[in-house]
């Protein structure tokens, strides 16, 4: 009987295992939300989208599956379920967007389901009326968004922004055009812990690199920062509230370009009290939004907050933060040499110094920074996006509002006492510098002027000349971002843009002007140059739709040029640009293309026609890769007018000119490469440039000639007295600086000589004076992501930010 019960118990055992083994055996389907778009760059109830993965390993029958934000039944919100044959894979990715049409001009394709029907092609989701009555629009300022199954059980849920329906912290919020994720793609901890945001958002792709991190508890012993930063780029407590000690660093106050100031803290273990890890980083920054600190470097503090990415820098976030102060006077942590580190994301946040001198290679910019190089290094000349910005280091000062005792340098000077926390921002690593006395400079003399050839009776000249905000004092628009300069601020603005026009340019033929407010302006400018040149400018000018007021126009010698034509040539688009131009009337569905259309111009000049194209193109204001689309349907369209000319007559002459607010190889400069010349790229690297954007130098302006004028070009210059030279000195009308900085762009000039003939002995555009000095090894420059303006974005919470580009 005992054997008989013995056996018995055998077989159940094996009878369980093989059912257990079996069980396990299975495959299993998981659905999870993966990543979100809530906040678009367009209108939201275009371009949101929600993905979702099975993250399983059997094929899942979508079709009970319901997807929405309305976490109560019977609520207003919105939940939909999927198509009747949908099913997901293992690993599989499924992207439910607003409007397929929407998502596919952002994205270049399709979503694989759509919440309203804009395209045949793709499948709708279906209204789930038994759960809600409204429609899913996800709320940029905080909503829910959950996954139920077949038979109504949530499977899935997160909240964010001011959202804390399922957990606390919530998700913190992002900037518009930005994503959360979840991160790696099966990490399901039922916590803001698995969501990181994403400033390129990639939907449709999905990823299980990295660690799961758990919810933090938090002990009595409090953790130090580099526990909270992690290894990683992107902080390993990221979307968690932490408490933590530190020394303040150092402070900076930062104004926006809507003239907001807001407040950021640097803090950093106590020496002593680091974790011992070189790939961590002992420093963290700290928001307080526009709350003034009354905290100064050297304070202790104890601070509760929640962790957040902003934009690539680790911070703790204003929102319910607790700083307390625990001691004064606590001794500051040495300075790391930036010589002997490896990864500059190892030491953000922490206080760092940059050797023992520096070369600048960006000159002080009216917000206090300037750019630098170590010693032994050179200046990048970039020519497209992807162009590594080699061994810049921009130097930012703590205040951007008062920049007292901040020294104004240009290209080729030294500086030393480099010394203050390492942020990040608008994706470089930048030192913040905390005390201007620190700063000794060396000054290289200025070089020579440069000089231009009289003209023979067989040549002309074209210049492309962006006067940067040339405004009168009248309030034309109502807008705070319209420039109003005061009688004395105008004069010295005239003063310097004569000089320039008159002394460095020569008075050129003609010249394609770029940023002025109106007509009279440039007949003012005209007037005070006349005596100079020996006559007075035409000035050609048509106003232009720009929300700023700033125009394109054309001057021209009347001894040489006589004006037949002029008219701005606006076209119009499929993209979204929100430009209201009454003067030209698109289809439905498509808006005007251009803020600033381009000025043509048909000119005889000496009596040979020719047909000029002034150009200011769209700023990367908003973001380098975000308005790439509009620049290259620009270029597209002008390419276009040009093609057109040479149809009539393929010997037409023609210039395509002015600041296209790209690079000589960017998408956009390319397409006019169809049927033009960029006479400008006959020049050597070394003055191949006529902007310097934080230490990089580029070539943003153009002269693009058709082939019978480019025959005719004889030389080619770009006169360099303005961008390598600090803003401030724009404002110094003296005899020893009034040739310098009259505007933010070098200035391109051609010569012409029907026939062409023998190049001109130009006198060489002297270079501002870059002494070599002995090398230094830096391991981690080879390091430094690429540099990318960013792109300020807009948000319901703290929108700080400054102007992402070149120009507005």
């Amino acid at each position: 009987m005992k054997a008989s019960i013995r056996m018995c118990q055998f077989c159940f055992l094996m009878w369980f295992c093989l059912v257990v083994a079996t069980a396990q055996a299975q495959p299993t389907a998981v659905l999870l939300l993966t990543e979100v778009m809530y906040d678009a760059v367009g209108e939201d109830d275009r371009e949101e989208w929600i993905e979702v993965a099975n993250v399983g390993t059997a094929v899942l029958d979508l079709s009970q599956y319901k997807l929405g934000d309305e976490e109560t039944p019977g609520g207003a919100e919105g939940m939909v379920r999927f198509p009747a044959d949908a099913t997901l894979a293992p690993g599989q990715v499924a992207v439910i967007a607003q409007t397929a049409v929407g998502f596919r001009e952002r994205y270049g394709r399709n979503p694989d389901y759509e919440l309203q029907d804009s395209d045949p092609d793709v499948p709708d989701m279906r209204r789930f009326s038994a759960w809600a009555t409204g429609k899913i629009a996800l709320a940029n300022g905080g909503d829910e968004l959950l996954l139920l199954d077949g038979s109504g059980l949530l499977i899935d849920a997160i909240n964010y922004g001011d959202s804390t329906t399922y957990f606390t912290p919530s998700i913190a919020p992002v900037f518009a055009g930005q994503s959360i994720a979840r991160v790696p793609a099966d990490c399901d901890t039922d916590s803001a812990a698995d969501w990181q945001p994403q400033q390129k958002p990639t939907p449709g792709e999905i990823s299980f690199d990295g660690e799961c991190s758990a919810p933090l508890v938090i002990a009595e012993t409090l953790p130090p920062i580099g526990a909270i930063q992690g290894q990683r780029n992107v902080a390993a407590l990221v979307n968690q509230i932490v408490t933590f000690r530190g020394v303040v660093t150092g402070v900076l106050e930062d104004q926006n370009a809507d003239g907001f100031v807001f407040y950021t803290l640097f803090v950093q273990d106590a020496p002593g009290q680091e974790d011992g890890d070189p790939a961590t980083s002992d420093g963290i920054a700290i928001f307080l939004g526009r709350k003034r600190p009354t905290l100064r470097p050297g304070d202790q503090v104890r601070i509760t907050g929640q962790v957040t990415e902003f934009f690539g820098l680790t911070e703790i976030d204003d929102d319910d933060l607790d700083i307390q102060l625990e001691a004064t006077d606590v001794p500051l942590p040495p300075p790391i040499g930036l010589e002997a580190v490896t990864s500059l994301e190892a030491v953000e946040g922490m206080r760092v110094r940059l050797g023992a001198e520096a070369l600048v290679v960006g000159p002080t910019f009216g917000g206090c920074s300037f750019a630098v190089v170590p010693v032994g290094g050179v200046r990048p000349l970039r020519r497209q996006a992807s162009d590594p910005i080699g061994q810049v280091i921009p130097i930012l000062y703590r205040s951007d509002v008062d920049c007292d005792g901040f020294p104004g340098v240009k290209s080729g000077d030294s500086v030393s006492g480099l010394v203050g926390p390492l942020t990040y921002h608008f994706d470089q690593f930048k030192i913040v510098q905390q005390e201007a006395a620190d700063l000794r400079v060396t000054v290289t003399p200025l070089p020579p002027l440069p000089t231009t050839p009289v003209l023979t009776a067989a040549q002309f000249s074209i210049a492309s000349f962006n006067m940067e905000n040339y405004f009168d004092g009248v309030d034309d628009t109502g807008s705070d971002a319209e420039p109003k300069l005061s009688p004395a601020v105008l004069a010295t603005k005239q003063a310097k843009l004569a000089y320039a026009l008159a002394q460095t340019l020569g008075c050129p033929t003609l010249v394609g002007v770029q940023e002025v407010e109106n007509e009279a302006l440039l007949q003012q400018l005209a007037a005070q140059v006349a005596d100079a040149c020996g006559f007075t400018y035409t000035v050609t000018h048509r106003e232009s739709a720009d929300a700023r007021g700033i125009d394109v126009a054309l001057l021209s010698d009347p001894r040489q040029v006589t004006v037949l034509a002029a008219e701005l040539r606006q076209a119009c688009t499929e993209l979204q640009t929100g430009i209201v131009d009454e003067t030209a009337v698109c289809p439905l569905g498509q808006d005007q293309l251009f803020s600033r259309p381009p000025l043509q111009v048909d000119v005889l000049v000496d009596g040979r026609a020719l047909t000029l194209f002034v150009n200011h193109f769209k700023s990367k204001l908003g973001g380098e890769e975000e308005t790439t689309s509009s620049r290259v349907a620009q270029a597209r369209h002008l390419n276009d007018l040009v093609a057109a000319l040479l149809d009539a007559d393929p010997q037409a002459r023609a210039l395509v000119m002015g600041d296209f607010n790209d690079y000589d190889l960017s998408p956009p400069l390319q397409t006019m490469m169809a049927h033009m010349e960029n006479l400008l790229l006959r020049l050597p690297d070394e003055t191949r440039y006529s902007y310097v954007y934080i230490g990089a130098a580029q070539l943003i302006d153009g002269l693009l000639a058709t082939p019978a004028l480019a025959a005719e070009a004889v030389d080619v210059t770009i006169l360099h007295v303005n961008a390598d030279y600090p803003s401030l000195w724009g404002d110094d009308v003296s005899q020893g600086r009034i040739a310098y900085r009259a505007t933010d762009h070098d200035l391109p000039l051609a010569i012409f000589q029907e026939g062409g003939g023998a190049t001109l002995a130009l006198t060489p555009t002297p270079e501002p004076a870059v002494v070599a000095a002995p090398e230094t090894t830096f391991p981690w420059w080879t390091a430094v992501g690429l540099f990318v303006v960013l792109t300020a974005f807009g948000a319901v919470f703290y929108v700080r930010r400054r102007n992402v580009g070149h120009e507005t």
